[in-house]
């Protein structure tokens, strides 16, 4: 078994949870993609006459993923933020409210292992410009639990959150 360190990025796409197929890509991501999963909250079961407790009780946390995406075409606004894009009038009306929404989303890496896939992640985005920076979106997909299945002893439910998928 070789062991691999997986680093520099090189596309990142999504398609509908639990699809097939292609990826549509969402190359306009500025330099500072991070991932994180902020450590289990814990729970200590507290023994009166020891130092010690008698159990930790922990709940995990989400995989994160941010960016910004500065590079967009106006038509793709809509599939992530909401909102509608006229191609008439070239014009993207942003959502009224805030709106989330649900993708499958594939990170590819260009060396070690070949990919990071969130099976699951909720969508969400919002308009910026930083001083002397681009209009852009600050964009945060957290994982949520995929579960596939049916159910039943030929086909039980299946959780997911992520996979990593190795170097072919």
């Amino acid at each position: 078994m070789t062991k691999k360190t997986t680093l520099k990025p090189i596309s990142l796409g999504y398609r509908n949870v639990g699809a097939s197929g292609d990826y549509t890509p969402l190359m306009g991501v500025l330099k500072g993609l991070a991932i994180a999963q902020d450590e289990p909250d814990s729970t200590e079961i507290e023994a009166e006459f020891y130092d010690a407790p008698f159990d930790i009780i922990y709940k995990g946390q989400p995989v994160t993923m941010t960016f910004e995406l500065a590079n967009y075409d106006l038509s793709e606004l809509p599939a992530l933020f909401g909102g509608t894009y006229d191609s008439a009038s070239n014009i993207y009306e942003g959502a009224a409210s805030a709106h989330t929404s649900e993708h499958e989303w594939k990170l590819d890496f260009g060396r070690g292992n070949s990919a990071l896939v969130i099976y699951k992640g909720l969508t969400v985005g919002t308009i910026k410009k930083e001083a002397d920076g681009a209009l852009n979106y600050s964009v945060t997909i957290t994982a949520l639990v995929y579960t596939t299945g049916e159910g039943t002893k030929d086909s039980p439910y299946v959780d997911h959150m992520y996979k990593i998928v190795g170097a072919s």
